[in-house]
């Protein structure tokens, strides 16, 4: 099962989830200053911007040409308000890469996840609040 795991919702429980092979985390780190710089798989890139590409070129996914939005990227864009348009590619990311989970600890995305998951269908949960219903959906998906 892919998780996308957003800058700083990385845990150490994730991290030994991932580790035993339940999961496997993938990020793009958007945020130069993104601390999940160490997850090993690199997510699909969104409509980026050269600015948000903070890899080196030989390190980025796919051809140029792939690092488009998605159908859903606009509407995205939409529910999260265009003022978050960093987070936006975080999310369509996750769905370009076919994830089917979405740590974050952040406000601004997860006061939509209702609305997202029923657009994106991808679950959207909060490492320090919801980490037992992330464990719950794992094994749920795994039987």
């Amino acid at each position: 099962m892919k998780i996308y795991c957003e800058h700083g919702a990385l845990t150490p429980r994730l991290r030994e989830l991932a580790r035993s092979r339940r999961i496997e985390l993938v990020h793009f780190p958007y945020d130069s200053d993104s601390r999940s710089r160490h997850i090993s798989s690199v997510a699909r890139p969104s409509a980026a911007q050269i600015r948000d590409l903070n890899l080196p070129i030989k390190d980025l996914p796919g051809a140029i040409a792939d690092h488009s939005g998605s159908d859903h990227f606009e509407e995205i864009r939409s529910i999260l308000g265009h003022e978050h348009r960093r987070d936006a590619l975080h999310v369509d990311s996750a769905l370009k890469s076919g994830c089917s989970a979405f740590i974050t600890q952040d406000s601004d995305i997860l006061k939509h996840k209702a609305r997202l998951e029923g657009l994106l269908g991808i679950r959207f949960f909060d490492p320090n609040t919801e980490l037992g219903d992330l464990e719950q959906f794992i094994a749920g998906d795994s039987q």
